[in-house]
């Protein structure tokens, strides 16, 4: 359903999260569990970029321990993951068995049910209680509770709960189904219930209906290829996609630009934790990119744009990293890590690279970081224009790959001119420049728009993808890329636009 009156959910379940590694069986997804709260950013982002959502579903075991120590605290960092990623999106949130684990729930979850009218639904969330964290049953009083809402609205019915609901999972190994499950599914019938929202089975149960009621199990976000759902409602029509975190292996994809623990603009970034997440997503090969001027410069320098304006300073060096950078990265380089530098154009219009660095770096990507104008007060025509000149100059001077083509631009307007998405494909055709995909610092701002790099590649410019990841979350996050891609192409098959 590509319907932009649809009522939109992101729906996630069963993060599993364990912040210290404690508790975790030697499953599959013992690993990802650490990564819990990034599992919930990456989903965010991706939801974010391609589409959007109108609200956020969380379906229980948010935790996989609930009785450890840090229990309330781990829930926390969810929530806190949340708020700053999608603060104003309303969250309909229910704990599982896991988030008890036979103790007092941590802090922020529902302790039994409530409901929320939101988009033209009424959402009815319940928190069935658990004995010794296996069997469960729906309360009698939560029963009669649902025929006395349905009777009292004539909102569409939307129920939550973390166990699976329909079909039946006949098997003696998962005796999780509700022990009074035909009762319920009996309630949902009699009032009328238009969608059953449930998590908890790990491999998730697809889109299906009982007497009239249709039901879905998402899959665990904690488990590869780390999936989470998008349903979209309109009027009693309903529409589940599941989308994948990892990355399908053809075409493979590059990253061409994610940063190191040398920038002075990253978070929690390091190459080998770089390198783990690209193996955990599916990245076939990255390139490790680090600020040349960065490594030549101070970071207040860098901040000041000195090394623009005051040119000696990357040439000179004085405070140079460079030899650390290439002590450290150099023998890293294999079959699927490449190494690179970002560059800008000095007031000189000379990239700054020093030419043996150049030499050994196996990628070039230039940015416009700065224009050399005060450009206060300064209307778009004559912005635009210093602009254009100043990306001219970068790729004239020689570079592989042009990062985030308008994001400077994008700081101060919310889009160019076609003429100039016309002028700047052509510019990168005649420099043999690839032209960079890249979502980094789009939340608050317009997202690449596909008009551009459909200019580029009617001019058979190539498409590099870019993480530009300053945070883990972000490295091998390609799901809006791969969107953006196919939207270009007007097909799943991208192996023809990509930079290699």
């Amino acid at each position: 359903m590509n319907d932009s009156n649809a009522f939109r959910l992101l729906v996630v379940s069963d993060v599993h999260y364990a912040p210290s590694g404690a508790g975790l069986p030697a499953a599959t997804h013992a690993g990802p569990c650490r990564l819990g709260c990034e599992l919930v950013r990456r989903t965010i982002h991706d939801a974010q970029y391609r589409g959007g959502f109108d609200a956020l579903v969380l379906l229980g075991d948010l935790l996989n321990a609930g009785e450890e120590p840090n229990a309330a605290d781990a829930i926390e960092e969810i929530l806190e993951t949340i708020h700053q990623a999608a603060p104003d999106t309303p969250l309909l949130l229910i704990p599982g068995n896991h988030d008890y684990n036979g103790v007092r729930l941590p802090a922020g979850l529902p302790e039994h049910r409530y409901v929320r009218d939101l988009g033209g639904y009424r959402f009815v969330a319940f928190v069935d209680p658990y004995h010794e964290t296996v069997i469960c049953t729906r309360r009698e009083s939560d029963r009669h509770w649902l025929v006395e809402l349905a009777a009292g609205s004539d909102l569409p019915l939307v129920v939550l709960q973390h166990n699976p609901m329909h079909p039946v999972i006949d098997d003696p190994s998962y005796p999780f189904m509700l022990t009074n499950r035909q009762d319920v599914l009996d309630d949902y019938a009699a009032a009328g219930v238009l969608l059953s929202l449930s998590g908890h089975y790990h491999p998730g149960q697809s889109l299906n209906t009982d007497r009239g009621v249709a039901y879905f199990t998402v899959p665990a976000v904690c488990n590869p290829p780390f999936v989470y759902a998008m349903v979209s409602l309109h009027g009693r029509e309903i529409d589940v996609e599941r989308r994948s975190l990892a990355l399908e292996s053809n075409p493979p994809l590059v990253d061409t630009h994610a940063h190191t623990e040398f920038a002075y603009c990253t978070q929690d970034i390091t190459a080998a934790e770089v390198l783990s997440r690209c193996e955990l997503f599916g990245v076939s090969g990255v390139y490790l990119l680090e600020h040349a001027p960065q490594l030549y410069c101070t970071a207040e320098e860098f901040w000041q744009a000195r090394h623009l304006t005051e040119p000696d300073l990357w040439r000179k060096g004085r405070h140079s990293r460079m030899p650390q950078f290439r002590e450290m990265f150099l023998p890293m380089r294999s079959s699927s890590v490449r190494l690179g530098l970002e560059v800008e154009v000095d007031r000189d219009g000379q990239l700054t690279v020093r030419q043996e660095d150049r030499c050994w770096a196996d990628l070039l990507v230039g940015a416009v970081h700065w224009l050399l104008e005060d450009t206060t007060g300064m209307t778009q025509a004559r912005y635009a224009r210093l602009f254009m000149d100043t990306t001219e100059k970068l790729l004239t001077a020689g570079v592989d790959v042009l990062a985030h083509p308008w994001r400077l631009f994008r700081q101060t307007f919310d889009r160019a001119g076609s003429e100039l998405y016309v002028e700047l494909a052509e510019m990168l055709a005649a420099t043999d420049t690839a032209a960079e995909v890249n979502f980094h610092l789009n939340t608050d701002r317009p997202p690449p728009d596909p008009a551009f790099f459909a200019e580029c590649v009617a001019r058979g410019v190539k498409l590099a993808l870019a993480s530009d990841a300053h945070f883990l979350w972000e490295v091998a996050a390609f799901g809006p890329h791969r969107h953006l891609l196919t939207q270009v192409a007007g097909t799943n098959d991208i192996s023809d636009l990509l930079f290699y």
